[in-house]
């Protein structure tokens, strides 16, 4: 079973040879962006070139090796002020409370919502 998140990245278009940089695999690249993928890609967000990675219920360990290659881009990109204010990183976990916020770009429209629903 495992522990288990849903993710959004947000990744602005001016970042994206950074980001494939960091896929220095064809091994990752086909993680990332093939068909067996576990990611939605949209690779046109917001009608701008900017790419959207979404996810739901993924097991969220650094020790896989997708998950730790996008750790050391968040890394990379959280050195330079101008780097992390074109990337953000949202992550809800099971837990109520587990949510886990990177990267300072705004205008990604991309933020956690909380209600209550009643009925089906």
């Amino acid at each position: 079973m495992g522990y288990r998140s849903d993710v959004a990245i947000a990744i602005h278009k001016d970042l994206q040879g950074e980001f494939l940089t960091f896929l220095n695999t064809t091994e990752l690249m086909a993680e990332i962006f093939g068909d067996m993928s576990d990611f939605n890609l949209n690779k046109d967000y917001q009608d701008e070139g900017h790419w959207l990675f979404t996810v739901c219920c993924i097991k969220w360990y650094s020790s896989y090796k997708d998950i730790e290659m996008f750790e050391k881009f968040f890394n990379a990109m959280d050195e330079d002020d101008d780097h992390r204010e074109k990337y953000r990183f949202i992550r809800i976990g099971e837990e109520s409370e587990d949510i886990e916020r990177r990267g300072d770009w705004h205008d990604s429209e991309i933020y956690v919502s909380r209600e209550i629903q009643v009925g089906y």
